[in-house]
């Protein structure tokens, strides 16, 4: 099939509404793109953060499970107790004389006989092993940073042995990998640390810390991280550089009903993730799982920083996830209450901008450089709430708006469209937000089949309909959109999705003078424990799978600063509903970027006539499907620690990115969209 693309001054100055002179210059005029466009979103979902971007390898290392909380769950979780040849011995949880008040609970193993695994020239003792998140992967030569706090309490000075070895199977010796050796004397807490290199690659490693000497020894914050992560700043280096290869404009925290928290214990408060991490406060978190926190915020703000995105934390406002219905909703009715409120909720998203921007003189601008960063973190964007509504949700929204803007009036606050594209939610939160809150960013979410996102190409075009009310979005007053979730979460990140997906995000590109921001959700899935069917990176202990969807946010993540009206000029006044286009000018370089999905399975001819005198380098850079329900990540359930892994077990994605140069281009040219393909066009100077 053959299409014709005419990119002339006519055509510009159409578009544009300006008059260009010089064919492809780049324009005096046009709509400006929003230099925050693309963005990422994490929340600890489906095991994002512990066992996942936190490259942490001990589960549990603090033994505080909290067995209220989860059935199964308790002090030993993840650990159990090691006993070589004939080593007797017990452990027992105890929260006497504590690390802290943040970490009660303890381990204190009781040494009665040291005893060594038969014929075997190894290891004696008796303690704990770790098993980490379904194993530790470690890689030979690698070096990584065992510490622990511990404390002798009976007998004579311990002496500990700390072991990386390779499981052999029932009744066989287990192979040593790495250890190191301590001599604890202390009867007080002290930090222990040593530096373990494994001498061959192990995908299913454990960790002991065995005692060789009799009585009774209390271990605390047992944790093994590898040296090199990413920037030093103890994330796991695949997987945030696959964020980083995202080019991520601005980053969402810590979550949207991770936030919110099923319950009042279950909510995110800042101030409980930040300072040492053995002093963190870990929490059961909405998903049903416990969270450490040693990614807190503090964290959250370097892996901004680090990606060069703009960091929005967002916060709760005694409201809790009322998706799951209104487990807590902090009450205003005394005096005694509105004080309370404001001392929690209040205070809190106040003291995190003064955490972030505040001098070091402050309070908490004092701490933030305590932790290792003086200088502010420059925050401009918070958000207060997730998918909320009502009554109860906008009382307490509207103390906390007025709080924030009387001390901090450039910062931008993110309300909330609710947790759906439309409906009566939908409409009473715009109604709230026109009346009071206009100057605020709303956050729209919607999770959709393919057919919507094909069919929501004018959702934010000029005069376009907003909801049920007969209303815009309006242009001339200063609301504006940030989509904080969006995906298609039917299809479990099947290639289909990826062309709805991409020609939708065409859509928000071109009128990205109303959004100015947008994530697609959730950003990580550790496989076999996925709670969303939608997931940006597939990952597992040693690899990870960059869904087509990635692909696609990661070939639309760069483009020009100004777009060109949405015209589809095809065959002269024929358009072709399967293709979606999206031509902006990069006005500093000349650059010039055209965005495409070619949603039908089959190729397509374009005929570009750029009608000019200037020449320019072309390429193309796509992705492509002739099977339509393929999945880079292949079986969810399915990763290098199953039980039933091959020994060729793979990450190869079936659908990655290709680039074509097309060499010099001047007046016209032909390149081919394949079937089934999302791309970019670049015409470069």
């Amino acid at each position: 099939m053959k299409l014709r693309l005419t990119l002339n001054a006519a055509f510009m100055a159409a578009t544009m509404g300006i008059y260009a002179q010089t064919p492809m210059k780049a324009p005096a005029g046009g709509k400006a793109i929003s230099d925050e466009l693309i963005g990422i979103f994490f929340e600890d979902i489906s095991s994002a953060a512990d066992g996942g971007l936190y490259a942490e390898l001990v589960q549990n290392g603090s033994f505080e499970f909290n067995p209220t909380e989860h059935d199964g769950w308790g002090a030993g979780t993840a650990w159990r107790l090691q006993r070589p040849g004939h080593s007797l011995g017990r452990m027992e949880p105890r929260m006497d004389n504590a690390l802290n008040d943040n970490n009660p609970t303890y381990m204190r193993i009781y040494i009665e006989r040291v005893g060594r695994y038969y014929d075997f020239d190894g290891w004696t003792g008796i303690g704990l092993q770790n098993d980490g998140f379904d194993g530790f992967s470690v890689k030979g030569g690698a070096k990584y940073n065992f510490s622990a706090f511990l404390r002798n309490v009976q007998g004579d000075a311990k002496d500990v042995r700390i072991v990386l070895a390779e499981p052999q199977g029932w009744g066989k010796n287990p192979k040593l990998l790495a250890e190191a050796k301590a001599k604890v004397d202390n009867t007080s807490w002290r930090k222990f640390e040593a530096q373990l290199t494994p001498n061959a690659d192990c995908k299913n490693a454990v960790l002991q810390v065995l005692v060789e000497t009799t009585g009774a020894i209390d271990m605390d914050e047992i944790s093994l991280m590898p040296q090199d992560t990413y920037k030093g700043h103890g994330l796991r280096k695949d997987l945030a550089q696959a964020l980083a290869d995202l080019h991520p404009k601005f980053m969402r925290f810590p979550g949207g009903c991770a936030s919110e928290g099923p319950n009042y214990f279950g909510q995110v408060f800042w101030k409980n993730s930040v300072g040492k991490p053995e002093e963190r406060l870990g929490f059961r978190n909405h998903w049903g799982y416990w969270t450490s926190q040693y990614v807190g915020f503090y964290e959250y703000f370097l892996m901004a920083e680090s990606l060069g995105a703009s960091p929005l934390p967002v916060l709760n406002n005694g409201v809790t996830c009322q998706f799951v219905g209104h487990s807590y909703i902090a009450p205003l009715e005394t005096e005694a209450d509105r004080k309370r409120f404001y001392d929690i909720f209040v205070k809190d998203a106040l003291d995190l901008i003064e955490f972030c921007n505040g001098a070091t003189t402050t309070k908490w601008g004092k701490l933030r450089a305590e932790m290792g960063h003086p200088a502010p973190f420059n925050l401009k964007y918070l958000g207060v709430g997730n998918e909320n509504q009502g009554k109860e949700f906008w009382e307490r929204f509207d103390i906390m708006y007025k709080a924030i803007k009387a001390q901090y009036p450039d910062i931008i606050i993110v309300s909330t469209a609710g947790a759906r594209d439309a409906g009566r939610e939908f409409d009473n939160n715009y109604a709230e937000i026109d009346e009071k809150y206009p100057d605020t960013y709303v956050d729209e979410h919607y999770y959709k089949n393919d057919e919507w996102f094909f069919s929501q190409g004018n959702r934010y075009a000029p005069g376009a309909k907003r909801g049920g009310q007969g209303l815009t979005y309006d242009r001339s007053k200063p609301t504006r959109v940030f989509v904080g979730e969006f995906a298609n979460n039917n299809t479990n990140n099947a290639y289909r999705s990826t062309l709805a997906e991409a020609a939708y995000w065409l859509s928000l590109e071109r009128n990205s003078d109303m959004v100015v921001m947008a994530a697609y959700a959730p950003l990580f899935c550790k496989k076999g424990y996925n709670k969303w069917n939608s997931n940006l990176i597939w990952f597992d202990n040693r690899g990870l799978w960059r869904t087509t969807n990635y692909y696609y946010q990661q070939l639309f993540s760069l483009g020009g600063n100004r777009a060109l009206k949405y015209q589809d000029v095809m065959n002269g006044s024929e358009v072709d509903g399967k293709v979606y286009t999206s031509p902006t000018i990069d006005t500093r370089t000349g650059t010039v970027y055209l965005k495409f999905v070619n949603a039908e399975a089959t190729d397509k001819q374009i005929s570009v006539n750029l009608n000019g005198a200037d020449t320019y380098t072309a390429e193309v850079e796509y992705i492509t499907a002739h099977d339509t329900n393929v999945r880079n990540q292949g079986d969810q359930n399915y990763y290098s620690s199953h039980p039933d892994v091959p020994a060729d077990f793979s990450y190869a994605e079936a659908v990655t990115p290709q680039t074509k140069k097309l060499g010099t281009a001047k007046g016209s040219f032909t390149f081919t969209m394949p079937e089934n393909s999302v791309g970019v066009l670049r015409l470069m100077k």
